[in-house]
């Protein structure tokens, strides 16, 4: 993504570090300084991004007040998992987030919600950040119209408010949903 956003000269995006190293000098500060060292030698590569920091306790607070003002947020593991359960909030449920681990040649998509084994085998669980999760992946491996064309299906899906699983307040189960997300494909 950002390849594709490098040779434009507006700001497209901002980046967001999120760290405690006013606090955690030793771990937190090696992350800041890694991010920003990681940034200042690809800054001219990538004009169209701008760097920020934020301290994660601030953070939390701006996210639910003013979410619009992020695009990329780059945190430890611990904070990542504490803004994506809280982002997840902003939207209705953790069973519509997905999330990406991206390295220079791989990506990882999973739901932000984990495996949530408490509801194992009850056919009550929600597939959308599965299915979200999946998509990221196929636009990662640059494979952009299959992603959209999912994206869309979700989307309709959610619009529609008809077929939905318990979390976002229906009765469907984790089947039904998907059989409507595949009708929609």
């Amino acid at each position: 993504m950002l390849q594709s956003l490098s040779n434009r000269s507006i700001l497209l995006l901002s980046v967001t570090v999120t760290h405690k190293s006013n606090v955690l000098s030793q771990s937190d500060g090696l992350f800041r300084e890694t991010c920003r060292r990681v940034y200042d030698a690809n800054a001219a590569e990538y004009s169209a991004v701008e760097y920020k920091e934020q301290i994660v306790d601030s953070m939390v607070y701006r996210m639910f007040r003013e979410p619009e003002v992020f695009d990329v947020v780059v945190a430890p593991n611990l904070y990542g998992d504490i803004l994506s359960d809280g982002a997840a909030a902003l939207v209705g449920s953790l069973g519509v987030v997905p999330s990406a681990n991206v390295g220079d040649n791989f990506a990882i998509g999973e739901p932000c919600h984990g495996s949530a084994p408490d509801i194992e085998g009850k056919g009550i669980s929600n597939p959308v950040a599965t299915i979200r999760s999946t998509a990221l992946m196929l636009e990662f491996m640059g494979y952009a119209e299959p992603a959209a064309c999912i994206y869309e299906a979700v989307d309709a899906n959610l619009a529609e408010n008809k077929i939905k699983t318990p979390d976002l307040g229906g009765s469907s189960s984790t089947q039904e949903v998907i059989d409507d997300i595949i009708r929609r494909l």
